[in-house]
Order: structure tokens, then C-alpha cells, then sequence
């Protein structure tokens, strides 16, 4: 048997490019400024935190898992089924909302879909990934360390550990090299 229809569901919001987390706080601070947390229960805004080298210098930052998109967990419907329009426009005249995945009839996520999502958020927190991603065999140039203005080739990559082994010729030799991805940025020279 389905679920009644006024219960808290799972919605996809899409927004502008890059609005994402201003409509993440916009809706935040309206759902406690508008008293609309009868209606909206969480807003999630999946990332992961990944790592790159700019400007000589490791930083950190937030990469969206899904950019243009949030989840809403809201209850858009009333016990017969018919939508709320308070809460409906609530969500969708937020500055930066594109508007709901179904528009007039907003479709809740499935639930292996949303536990999919959640099931990456959780798997994303507390980790740091490269922001690079390279492959086997890929010509690499290092940047930092001791071997700095090297180039190589890719032999094995630790994605779990952002660190990469680098075959380059030393003193006539091929020698394996390990480095972190921060150290190493494509080759473009063939």
C-alpha cells in the first residue's frame, strides 16, 4: 500500500548554475523566518570535499555531486492528494530556483533513489578527494617536491589515497616515483 500523500517525500529543486548554496541559505533562514517547517524538513545540497594545488599552494574546497540541484524534503500534498500551493511556491520563488522536477506535479524521488544520496553524502564526509582525476598510462608533469620539472607516466593510481606512482628516468634509469595528485599536473607535451 502507497503512502499517504501528506507525508514528508523527497523532491528534487533545480536552480540556477552555481546558486546552488545561496539557495541552499535562502531557504534555510525562509523556512524558520516564514514558519514553513510544517511544510519543508531538511534541504540537502550533496558535496565532497576535494583537494587541488593552485598558485603554488594545497587548498581545499566543496564540489557539488549533483550541480544545478537540491533535495527538499517537504510535504507538497494533502491527504486527498492535491497539491499545497503555499508550500509549493514557497520552494519554487526562492531567488535562484529554476523550479521542482514534475512543476505543477512535483515527483518525489524513489526511495533507493534519495538513499543512493544519501548513501554518497555519507560516503563523502570526512573524506578528501583529489579534484584531478588521471589514468594509467597518462604522461604526467611534476610540479613540487624534489623531483619538481620531471615528467613521467602513470604506472598505478591510490584514488583512496590521492597518490599516484610515476615512472621517471633518473640518471638513465626508469625509477618509480610515489606522489600526491597535488604534485603532478597533466603533460600536454607529446
Amino acid at each position: 500500500m502507497a503512502a499517504p500523500s501528506s507525508d514528508f517525500r523527497w523532491y528534487t529543486l533545480q536552480t540556477l548554475s552555481n546558486n546552488e548554496g545561496k539557495v541552499k541559505r535562502l531557504l534555510d533562514k525562509a523556512v524558520k523566518d516564514e514558519e514553513m517547517a510544517d511544510y519543508v524538513a531538511e534541504i540537502l545540497m550533496p558535496v565532497k570535499t576535494v583537494k587541488d594545488f593552485r598558485n603554488g599552494k594545497k587548498r581545499e574546497s566543496e564540489m557539488k555531486l549533483y550541480p544545478s540541484y537540491l533535495f527538499v524534503r517537504a510535504r507538497l500534498f494533502d491527504d486527498e492528494g492535491s497539491l499545497l500551493e503555499g508550500p509549493w511556491n514557497f520552494l519554487r520563488n526562492v531567488d535562484g530556483v529554476i523550479g521542482l522536477i514534475g512543476g505543477m506535479n512535483p515527483v518525489p524521488l524513489k526511495a533507493e533513489e534519495i538513499s543512493t544520496i544519501l548513501q554518497q553524502v555519507a560516503d563523502a564526509a570526512d573524506k578528501v578527494v583529489p579534484k584531478v582525476s588521471f589514468h594509467a598510462g597518462e604522461r604526467v608533469k611534476i610540479t613540487d617536491g624534489p623531483f619538481a620539472n620531471l615528467s613521467g607516466n602513470i604506472d598505478k593510481i591510490d584514488a583512496d589515497r590521492g597518490k599516484l606512482e610515476v615512472s621517471v628516468d633518473i640518471f638513465g634509469r626508469s625509477t618509480p616515483v610515489e606522489l600526491e595528485f597535488w604534485q603532478v599536473e597533466r603533460d600536454d607535451r607529446d
